[in-house]
């Protein structure tokens, strides 16, 4: 049996904008008597709330919404597959702080040489998630790492397909 779940005040008050939207619309809707009464508040309501979440709830990069949603599908499949899960962080060792200067640096010089790479920006912000004992300064640095990625796919997605196929091909190793 699964317990309720419970909301908070400061999860509510997020909503209270819209609480007000949907408010206001039905008391500023006319109802009409009789079948399809009821049509153009429903409309209304449906319209305005949808802008709303469009303007408040959607991410407004380009390409970001499908990024979320790719995301959302793959945690879907890992918390099916392993259910929800709770482990160690395992970082903020001296080792790992070491790492992530030097990841700071080769990234500061390849870009600064004119060859930086995707690799190059995410690894540095991964190893700098790595370096981090602060729960708040981790999450940040997590935040990163997937704004990094979610960069990265929407350059791979800018790319026309020829582009992308000619790419890979001349990146596949001819050990393969």
């Amino acid at each position: 049996m699964t317990k309720p779940t419970t909301v908070s005040d400061q999860q509510l008050a997020v909503l209270a904008p819209l609480a007000t939207l949907i408010e206001t619309t039905i008391r500023d809707t006319p109802i009409r008597m009789g079948p399809g009464g009821l049509d153009d508040l429903t409309g209304q309501l449906t319209v305005k709330t949808c802008v709303w979440v469009g303007k408040n709830v959607l991410p407004r990069t380009k390409s970001l919404a499908a990024f979320v949603a790719d995301v959302d599908a793959e945690r879907q499949r890992q918390l099916a597959k392993f259910g929800d899960q709770h482990h160690p962080d395992g970082t903020g060792s001296k080792s790992q702080q070491d790492d992530a200067e030097r990841a700071r640096r080769w990234c500061q010089d390849a870009f600064g040489s004119g060859y930086g790479t995707w690799v190059d920006i995410l690894t540095e912000e991964v190893v700098e998630a790595y370096a981090e004992r602060d729960r708040a300064r981790l999450r940040a640095e997590l935040v990163q790492v997937a704004a990094v990625c979610a960069a990265w796919i929407a350059d791979l997605d800018s790319r026309p397909a020829a582009r992308s196929a000619a790419a890979a091909v001349t990146e596949t190793p001819a050990s393969q």
